[in-house]
């Protein structure tokens, strides 16, 4: 086999099998394999059309995105598909096909989070930043605050820690 034969040419994987991978999300290496498709690929209509059906990328993206912040170089890469998902997303909303395809245990993730956002809010407001500001005091885009404040994004310990100190609050975390 030459190297033009393996999936994103590094991979010891042919692009057959990597897209019987990418079909399974049972199969262990389903995670590891989305997150190098979404790090090196940036064709949304040949992603969802060759390798990845949208109702799985809605089902693990945040898994996926878990995944792919282990290295840093993916953080454009992050945000371009946080896009895309936040518009698939709308998309099967307003289709009325949303509900049917995120497990249940989902949402009651999605309720924590949301109860995060509203004290992100709150405090940011309180210290009269807008989120372009806040989003300037701890350089990253104001996108990434508009999702922390939306609930939509999973946010790590090590983020929380640094808004609540740019905001100047106490990070207080509960295990209960």
């Amino acid at each position: 086999m030459t190297h033009q034969d393996y999936w994103l040419w590094d991979r010891k994987t042919t692009q057959e099998q990597a897209k019987k991978i990418l079909s399974d999300t049972e199969d262990k290496r389903f995670i590891a394999f989305a997150a190098l498709l979404f790090s090196r690929k940036n064709n949304p209509k040949e992603v969802f059309t060759e390798y990845i059906k949208p109702e799985a990328f809605l089902q693990n993206w945040l898994k996926i995105k878990k995944t792919m912040r282990k290295d840093s170089w993916n953080n454009p890469r992050i945000e371009y598909w946080q896009a895309i998902f936040e518009h698939l997303k709308k998309k099967f909303i307003e289709s009325g096909r949303y509900d049917s395809i995120i497990k249940k245990d989902d949402n009651k993730k999605f309720a924590y989070h949301k109860d995060i956002a509203e004290k992100i809010r709150t405090a940011r407001k309180k210290q009269g930043f807008t989120q372009a500001e806040l989003a300037q005091k701890l350089n990253v885009s104001q996108q990434l605050i508009s999702r922390m404040e939306s609930g939509r994004d999973n946010v790590s310990i090590q983020t929380l820690k640094n808004v609540a100190g740019a905001l100047g609050v106490n990070l207080i975390v509960e295990l209960s």
